[in-house]
């Protein structure tokens, strides 16, 4: 028999892309963070890439803090020094934010005074309160609300969990913050008081006792004593309509680390009143939301498979505010859309995942660029995750079954549910490996070399039929004899694979070969779609993991014929074999 394990051929679906996540980060740079911060750029024209000025300065922080995460969780996957660059470069603008200001108080922006947009800037945010250092060498934004802590906290936080490097430098960035914030009892003059969200007050307090566990452990303590019955409250309020929905994005970063990294025996309180937010924004389709969900509860099929769709979506979106009404395309529900609006299709905005994704209309005339920070920080916490996964996979596998592996640079020690799986075959960019007959069935993290950045979640199930195919047209590996067992030639490659037409007098027996449906008890073909009697169906003795069918194929099939298996109610991919005067 030829080799089969190292022969068959398969094709499987290309996701959402590091490419593509890799040149928004690089876009970034080069024209979203003039002064450190991210801001968006104003463009002369909608079809101009020249660069008049730069709007949204009064929400810098916060976006920064999203970036820094993005970069972060992506040199978790990757490590590309690129990335951990990117994030000290974003923590250093952050730490400016404190500095500028002169007190300890988080500015919204810095502008250098040298700067030739800092009059454009002035101007938008002159409501805000527009303040001068000029000791710093530059003009800051005040009246600086929550979100922009919460924003800076949360990707403090990830950058500090995942590049140990910056751990010293974020410990005290992170101290200096909520140092001032404590000490002004979290009302700081010239900014928004904190006192009426006892959640995310607490969930500054539990990143700062994780970067500084000396000086904030009691503080948190204290506070989780006086305050945690209460995060419930503001969050119910939050969660009885759509209107501002940015509190969303809040509450999710918020609840992330504060139930992430509170003690298993006290968590209850903070997981209750996440979920009466998650509950409400659950259909929402909303994939940052999705991975935080994924972070603190671990694989789900369903959400899972929809957040890489989403983000795919997110990638037809345009990169300009063009102006957007979504009234005629989707079902309309008073003042907004009945159901969700598809991600391609929603408005233009800053950050889509803390934008009513219900809204109709919105947007400009094509002169904003946006950042992109939407795309890469869900993608990389994707990635992170194994949702998107940095290997190639099916997405649903069986017990006992042989699963082929794609990516670049792959080891050979591979687990499934931390359960060693046998390799069979290994070349530079493919590594085979027999599934363990053990494993339970639900969610799978098959990792290689135990690294995330090597990782794909898969659903175990009792039956994954796949069909082995010679080329990437779907011709089947199969053999076939006729009736007086001789073989006869089904492909021929020499070297690429092609079928070669069945002719033959009498009844031809055909073998396929495939995996993942030893399990089956109903295993059912058809040829051409007509229904063939299933002669065995069962472990093919010669190889591991490889299973196979006998059919006897009918009379009077020509040209090329589809060949459909199911196995336990679920269909294989489809393949074909050709058939001259049989």
């Amino acid at each position: 028999m030829f080799r089969l394990a190292v022969l068959f051929f398969c094709v499987l679906p290309v996701n959402a892309a590091e490419s593509d996540a890799l040149a928004i980060s690089a876009n970034i740079q080069s024209r979203h963070v003039p002064f450190g911060t991210v801001m968006d750029p104003f463009y002369a024209s909608a079809d101009s890439e020249r660069i008049t000025g730069y709007t949204r300065c009064g929400d810098s922080a916060i976006w920064t803090g999203h970036y820094l995460a993005a970069e972060a969780f992506r040199f978790a996957v990757t490590a590309d020094p690129d990335a951990q660059a990117n994030a000290a470069r974003a923590v250093e603008a952050i730490d400016a934010l404190l500095t500028v200001t002169g007190t300890g108080l988080l500015a919204r922006c810095r502008i250098p005074l040298s700067s030739p947009f800092a009059e454009g800037i002035h101007s938008e945010e002159r409501a805000n309160g527009v303040f001068t250092n000029a000791a710093n060498g530059a003009t800051w934004i005040g009246n600086t609300s929550r979100d922009q802590y919460l924003g800076v906290t949360f990707g403090m936080a990830v950058a500090h969990e995942h590049l140990p490097l910056l751990r010293p430098r974020i410990s005290g960035i992170v101290t200096r913050m909520v140092d001032f914030l404590v000490a002004s009892n979290w009302s700081p003059r010239g900014g928004s008081t904190f006192l009426l969200r006892p959640d995310q007050m607490l969930g500054i307090l539990q990143v700062a006792r994780r970067v500084n566990p000396a000086r904030f452990d009691s503080i948190y303590k204290a506070q989780r004593e006086r305050s945690a019955k209460d995060v419930a409250t503001p969050v119910a309020f939050d969660s009885l309509s759509t209107s501002s929905y940015f509190k969303f994005n809040l509450i999710h970063i918020t609840f992330l680390h504060l139930v992430q990294m509170e003690e298993p025996e006290s968590r209850g309180v903070y997981e209750r009143a996440f979920s009466i937010a998650r509950n409400y924004t659950a259909g929402h389709q909303n994939p940052f939301f999705n991975m935080i969900d994924h972070t603190l509860h671990g694989p789900e099929a369903r959400r899972d498979a929809e957040t890489v769709a989403l983000l795919d979506l997110w990638l037809k979106r345009p990169r300009r505010d063009f102006y957007a009404d979504r009234s005629g395309t989707v079902r309309v529900c008073g003042e907004q859309a009945c159901d969700p609006v598809p991600v391609d299709l929603r408005t233009p905005t800053d950050f889509l995942w803390q934008r009513n994704p219900f809204q109709l209309k919105g947007g400009g005339s094509g002169t904003i660029g946006n950042a992109g920070v939407d795309y890469i920080l869900p993608y990389w916490m994707a990635r992170f995750h194994g949702v998107i996964p940095s290997i190639g996979v099916q997405r649903e596998v069986a017990p006992d079954s042989l699963v082929s592996l794609y990516g670049a640079g792959l080891g050979t020690a591979v687990t499934v549910n931390g359960l060693a799986a046998r390799t069979t075959f290994a070349s530079p960019r493919q590594v085979n490996v027999h599934l363990p007959a053990s494993l339970s069935m639900g969610p799978g993290v098959i990792q290689v070399n135990g690294t995330k950045r090597d990782t794909a979640i898969v659903q175990i199930t009792e039956t994954a039929p796949f069909v082995y195919t010679m080329n990437a047209n779907g011709l089947a590996a199969a053999t076939a004899v006729d009736a007086q067992n001789q073989p006869v030639r089904v492909f021929v490659c020499s070297p690429d694979c092609q079928p070669a037409p069945i002719a033959a007098a009498g009844p031809v027996f055909l073998t396929l070969y495939a995996t993942g449906l030893r399990r089956a008890i109903d295993v059912r073909v058809t040829a051409g779609g007509t229904p063939v009697t299933v002669l065995y169906s069962g472990p093919q003795p010669e190889f591991p993991g490889l299973d196979q069918i006998n059919v006897e194929l009918p009379r009077g099939l020509r040209g090329r014929v589809e060949i459909r298996v199911t196995a336990g109610g679920r269909a294989a991919n489809d393949t074909h074999i050709e058939f001259s005067n049989f």
